[in-house]
């Protein structure tokens, strides 16, 4: 059996799930109780170049709205991300003015939110964000399009001084059951169903100067976006290389195999790694054990099994890893995801 799926890709970073597990703390969930169900440890989300896979992502989404009771979490979470934590935020609020700052958001929210897609577009009487996402988000998504709402509304709070209440919100999913006050009291209307999550102002707004407009600022944080930009791009190479190496993960590739799957030299694949500041090595590794975790929880795999299905070969090689990921062998690990899932 070959893996497949989205539990090894990239899908948060670090400091978005650092913010979700201080939510979480106000709310009166330990942070030892959100780690221990998702399997990360503090020196996971203490790596910026860490990315969460949406498949721990989804975990921590589950753990997270179970203990805390909130079926609104998302919306919580997102309004506690602080605008000028990023430079994507530092330059939408302090563009010249609002229209300018949705047009930079529309282009750039990527960098922040790479598995979403943004798309602006001004109409007679209103201008409309469209958001989608590029992969399917199945149980996380109510909780997702939710963070972005937040968000979103803690970014047009800090460029107009007040709250939106003229902005429209569409969902992408049935209305839930039960109240929604926690949504209504951001928005001046929300509709369910929609094809896709779409927050939309009336066109005057986007002439209104931005309270903390500030050219300099603006200029600082767009050079720091293109850096990003820059980064990503040659992230996304290696994403290219991480989707090959999780089809391939039973067989163990080494570079120059997966190389010559991929279509490049195994010289030409370690240099464009190298530039993006990570390892084949590392790559294998980070894979290797986001995925031993999800199958010792959503699987009846033997340990033996696993260590298969992670090209490793044999099972005491596969523990002795295991063990330096997480300072416990993968049996304590299952039957300690088993106890806080009851």
């Amino acid at each position: 059996m070959t893996i497949t799926g989205s539990a090894g890709i990239p899908f948060a970073p670090t400091v978005y799930v650092r913010t979700m597990i201080d939510c979480l703390n106000s709310l009166g969930v330990r942070p030892a109780t959100v780690l221990s169900y998702s399997g990360l440890t503090w020196q996971d989300l203490s790596d910026s170049r860490h990315m969460v896979d949406l498949a721990t992502f989804s975990r921590i989404v589950s753990c997270g709205i179970r203990y805390s009771g909130e079926p609104d979490l998302g919306l919580i979470a997102g309004s506690m991300l602080q605008p000028y934590h990023t430079p994507v935020g530092i330059a939408v609020v302090t563009s010249p003015s609002v229209g300018q700052a949705l047009d930079f958001l529309s282009r750039y929210a990527r960098l922040v939110f790479g598995n979403l897609a943004f798309k602006l577009v001004n109409g007679p009487r209103w201008s409309t964000l469209a958001v989608r996402p590029m992969i399917p988000l199945g149980e996380a998504n109510v909780f997702v399009m939710q963070t972005i709402l937040g968000a979103h509304c803690r970014l047009l709070e800090a460029i107009l001084g007040r709250t939106a209440h003229e902005l429209v919100v569409g969902f992408p999913y049935a209305r839930p059951a039960g109240q929604i006050a926690s949504c209504a009291g951001y928005v001046r209307t929300i509709n369910f169903d929609q094809e896709c999550l779409s927050l939309e102002l009336p066109v005057e707004l986007l002439r209104i100067p931005c309270i903390a407009a500030d050219p300099d600022a603006f200029a600082e944080a767009l050079q720091a976006c293109r850096r990003v930009e820059l980064e990503a791009m040659q992230g996304a190479f290696v994403q290219r290389v991480k989707r090959g190496l999780l089809e391939r993960l039973a067989k163990n590739p080494d570079a120059s195999q997966l190389a010559s799957e991929l279509g490049v030299s195994a010289r030409t694949l370690v240099r464009r790694l190298s530039e993006a500041g990570i390892t084949y090595s590392e790559i294998k590794d980070e894979l290797r054990r986001a995925h031993a975790n999800w199958l010792l929880q959503h699987t009846e795999l033997s340990i033996e099994g696993i260590a298969s299905q992670l090209g490793y070969a044999n099972s005491a090689n596969f523990a002795r890893k295991f063990k330096d990921w997480y300072c416990m062998a993968p049996s304590k690990m299952r039957q300690s995801m088993r106890v806080a899932s009851e």
